[in-house]
């Protein structure tokens, strides 16, 4: 970058950001009569008569008009000057804060014109446009917008001379002041060293704001996924906003503190959280959505206007690294292959700008690592370790999470959660608005499909994104392929299938091959996907995604052997990408659309092997035929996880047990462990008695001295019901823990297996959080097969037996009760006087509007050591007497720690305030927290009804979501 090429657009810079600058801060000082040079700006405006006030802050209904976003608040707040707002904060706050301006939604400000307000905005424009042009002008460019500008700053002062009534002495002092600015800025020779010096951040800035330019007009690709390449030979491109949803996400599984984050703080976890750079490590099944997030995230930067995911609008950059890729081994690479189509100008400049900005750095598949990118993450984390503004995002699967940590230096603030996938409640939703889409962009004659009957919701497996995708895309070209009791297997056989019949048609058509009969064609089609299989294979073992120039032309040479159109049968089963490299070389690269389709090849490699061996029966067949491969590299099992599951899910139903074993033991030496994964594992083999006789012994047991994750009782879940429930069989007595959230009737076939374990927990969310207006039948029988001694949670409803057997325990932690009838409020006063509260940790007592107020004749438990929770459902203007009546029998605390929620109940402020009052004059007192809605009441409102709350019970209010009882 040299001066004499640039000198001119650094002083057009200069001059905004010294002159324009000054003028602005003139037009807030003079707008801004009566503020104490001690106070900031907020402080101020807050401070105004609402009766007499003249500017927007006061004037305009906060509901409807943006004010300053939360960075900029912190910033005005920090301040009692404006000498550190730049021109765009500026304009914000003289627009609030100024007295007699135009609205905030008035055509003045944006319709040309010599208004005040326009000339104010062409300021912030004009510097707007100096940060994304280039710097490379020429003299009489510069003099023509040194011109432009100086009579556009002076008639900004005479305009707020005007409107603010200030004496000409003031004007000519304020315009005389700007000269002087802007002579010297002029006059001055100026030297880059100087500039670099004085003005670095705004150098940042202006190229930081060129290349990002520049990176979002390359980077749009980013925002679709593009599913049905290999069936169609065409890239259907579906926005990812339209289809992404949910996604559940854990924290703290290896500590034993297993939490839920909100995917859309993710980010938030380690942003300003830690004075160094930060990382953050998404762990995650293949197909729970890793690629999807950052796609997602690419998505939502590409829209800087949108900030879902929070916290993500304050990265200038996003930097996106494929593990995959082969072209990039160094960080300079990287930014010159990213930045090449522009800004050349800048290069001995833009490598260290970039790594000194605000940046978020995404590294997606550390399983897919190579030797060339592996160089390069070192590479990237080596030299962002000085940049505090800069997280990195490293995306991985189970398999390589040691590996992913290896690469982070002990500089950086590191994080680690885990994708679980889509939870239950947005399968659906994902799966009906994936065929949407699909349908939007290619459609098809009108199909009839249930969503409903397959039970997407409630089988596990279908929380992984990448098998939602592939059900849509089944349902949307085959449906009638599709029930609720498809694996995981099948869904890639059928997906497999509908590859080959398609392939199939357009080979009848083709003029190589449209003589063939249709055996014929068949024949040669296997025979190309055995080398094909084989190759993909040996590219795994060498942790290659991206076929090397070798294998392509073994793949081309066979098509020509067997009289196949190349292009036809490569573009069928893999992706071509074009990738420039730095040299300015166009490469064709191929490679399988996801990670998890070459593994399914890999298995199918294994599995022809197995068909040609001669004795099946021998132990250690698998593995001998993995290593004996021609060009295989090391087998290193820990990354072949996913292609041993899947070949179990082959193997199981047509091969004898030895070979079962044999593949099921060679799961364990890979590294899986986790419940989950074995029980992934047997769902994909339809929960054959030979895969469940083998993960037996290798599932992992109740074991307090064991620190892992999986150390603690079974947790059996709605997804998992039917896979216990012939799992239980095999394993020895241990104790479980029923965690269920959909219809309890579910649970009978898991009930016969309960008998020789011990039910430790019993949750039937469904019944609590949907309390029905009476006792549900189901209850008393359930009870009599999970009921134990040792029941220390209990949650649904209480009917006379279930009474009975709660009273015999002393071991109760946790109680959660809907209480729904006078019948069900009897039994809990029966329960309060019958049970031991020594170890009570929680009761929580939902009541529905059935119950009478009469029929709760005591107290809930006044105890220190009891948290205790009672929620009102429903709660609307004509029962808020009912309410109050109903909170005043429950609680009259002097000790205890007490809450109340209202769930589902539509007061307004002044209902609350009301109830508040009510409850007040009946005597409640010292309650702790008070819960509403979040959607009932404004912030402000909360602000206002706070006070009172604290004052008459003595209790913290809180905006709250009730989810749960929403659903």
């Amino acid at each position: 970058m040299s001066l004499s090429t640039m000198k001119y657009g650094c002083k057009v810079i200069m001059n905004l950001e010294a002159a324009a600058k000054e003028v602005m801060q003139i037009v807030l000082k003079w707008g801004t009569p009566g503020k104490d040079l001690k106070e900031d700006f907020i402080t101020y405006v807050k401070r105004l008569d609402p009766s007499t006030s003249k500017t927007n802050y006061v004037l305009e209904d906060k509901k409807r008009h943006p004010k300053l976003d939360k960075t900029q608040k912190e910033k005005v707040k920090n301040y009692n000057s404006s000498e550190k707002f730049d021109i765009s904060l500026l304009l914000n706050v003289i627009k609030l804060c100024c007295i007699n301006m135009a609205r905030l939604n008035d055509t003045a400000w944006f319709s040309d014109g010599d208004e005040l307000e326009n000339l104010l905005y062409q300021i912030k424009m004009a510097r707007n446009n100096a940060m994304h042009e280039s710097l490379e002008i020429t003299k009489t460019e510069f003099e023509e917008k040194t011109k432009k500008l100086r009579e556009d700053l002076i008639a900004t002062l005479t305009k707020a001379k005007e409107r603010f009534g200030k004496s000409d002495a003031e004007l000519k002092k304020e315009i005389d002041n700007i000269e002087v600015i802007m002579n010297r800025i002029t006059d001055e020779p100026l030297e880059l060293e100087d500039f670099l010096r004085e003005n670095h951040s705004v150098l940042q800035e202006h190229i930081i704001s060129r290349v990002a330019d520049q990176l979002k007009k390359h980077s749009t690709y980013g925002k679709y996924v593009t599913p049905l390449s290999f069936l169609t030979h065409k890239k259907v491109w579906l926005p990812i906003d339209k289809i992404y949803t949910k996604i559940k996400v854990i924290q703290g599984r290896l500590e034993g503190k297993e939490k839920n984050v909100n995917h859309l703080d993710l980010i938030k976890l380690v942003q300003g959280q830690s004075t160094k750079p930060q990382v953050l490590v998404v762990e995650g099944l293949a197909g729970s959505g890793k690629t999807t997030l950052v796609a997602h995230m690419t998505a939502e930067w590409l829209e800087s206007s949108n900030d879902s995911i929070r916290g993500l609008n304050e990265y200038k950059l996003l930097l996106k690294v494929q593990c995959r890729d082969t072209h990039l081994s160094s960080y300079t690479d990287l930014v010159d292959f990213l930045f090449q189509p522009s800004t050349p100008e800048y290069k001995e400049l833009l490598s260290k700008l970039v790594k000194e900005s605000s940046l978020l750095v995404i590294i997606d598949g550390i399983d897919e690592v190579n030797e060339f990118s592996r160089k390069l993450i070192r590479d990237i984390l080596d030299q962002m370790q000085g940049n505090p503004k800069c997280t990195v995002m490293l995306t991985t699967r189970p398999e390589a999470f040691q590996e992913g940590l290896q690469f982070i230096p002990s500089t950086y603030y590191q994080v680690e959660v885990e994708l679980v996938g889509i939870p239950m409640g947005h399968r659906e939703d994902f799966l009906r608005r994936y065929l949407d889409e699909l349908h939007k962009i290619t459609p098809t004659p009108p199909t009839t499909y249930d969503i409903k009957q397959l039970d997407v919701e409630r089988k596990e497996h279908f929380r992984l994104p990448l098998n939602l995708s592939i059900v849509a895309i089944l349902m949307y070209s085959s449906p009638h392929k599709m029930n609720q009791n498809t694996t995981q297997t099948e869904l890639y056989y059928y997906i497999h299938e509908l590859t080959l019949e398609k392939l199939d048609k357009r080979l009848n058509d083709n003029d190589l091959t449209k003589n063939f009969d249709r055996c014929t064609r068949l024949d040669k089609v296997e025979n190309w996907l055995s080398a094909m299989y084989c190759e993909m294979f040996v590219a795994l073992t060498h942790d290659q995604l991206t076929l090397q120039e070798e294998s392509v032309n073994q793949l081309r040479s066979k098509c020509v052997t067997l009289h196949l159109p190349t292009n036809e049968m490569m573009a069928t089963f893999m992706e071509t990408k074009v990738m420039k490299t730095l040299r300015g070389f166009d490469l064709d690269c191929y490679s399988v659309p996801h990670k998890g389709f070459q593994e399914r090849y890999g298995a199918l490699h294994v599995k022809q092997g197995i068909k040609k061996l001669d004795k099946p029966e021998e132990s250690g067949n698998v593995y001998k035929i993995m290593v004996s491969t021609p060009g295989v590299g090391q087998i290193q099992l820990s990354k072949m996880q996913n292609l041993l599951q899947i070949l179990v899910g082959m193997i199981s139903r047509d091969w004898n047990s030895v070979m079962v074993k044999d593949a099921v033991n060679l799961l364990q030496q890979a590294g899986i462990s986790r419940r989950n994964q074995w029980l992934d594992v047997i769902e994909d083999t339809k929960c054959t008695n030979d895969v469940l006789k083998v993960i037996a012994d290798h599932f992992p047991l109740p074991d307090a001295s064991a620190s892992l994750w999986d150390a603690g009782p079974i947790v059996i879940e709605d997804g998992r019901i039917e896979t216990y429930g012939k799992l239980l069989c095999h394993l020895p007595p241990t104790q479980v823990l029923l965690n269920i959230h959909g219809e309890p009737a579910s649970l009978k076939c898991l009930l016969a297996s309960l008998d020789r374990h011990v039910c430790i927990e019993f949750s039937l969310w469904q019944i609590y959080y949907h309390p029905l207006a009476y006792i549900h039948p189901d209850i008393d029988e359930l009870m009599r097969k999970v009921w134990s001694p040792d029941l220390s949670r209990y949650v649904g409803q209480l009917s006379d037996y279930v009474l009975s057997r709660l009273q015999q325990l002393h071991s109760l932690t946790y109680i959660y009760l809907s209480i729904t009838s006078n019948h069900q409020a009897t039994l809990l006063m029966e329960l309060i006087t019958s049970t031991s509260f020594k170890y009570l940790k929680h009761l929580i007592v939902v009541v529905t509007s059935e119950v009478l107020p009469a029929a709760i004749t005591r107290n809930l438990p006044d105890n220190s050591n009891t948290e205790v929770w009672a929620f009102l459902l429903d709660v609307k203007e004509e029962r808020e007497s009912w309410a109050c009546e109903m909170v005043a029998n429950l609680i009259k605390p002097s000790r205890g720690v007490y809450s109340i929620g209202f769930p589902k109940s539509t007061l307004d402020e002044a209902g609350w305030i009301g109830m508040i009052q009510d409850l007040g004059r009946r005597g409640v007192k010292k309650v702790t927290r008070m819960l509403v809605p979040r959607m009932s009441i404004s912030s402000d409102q909360e602000n206002r009804i706070h006070p009172i709350c604290r004052s008459t019970l003595g209790a913290d209010l809180d905006r709250y979501d009730f989810n749960q009882w929403e659903k």
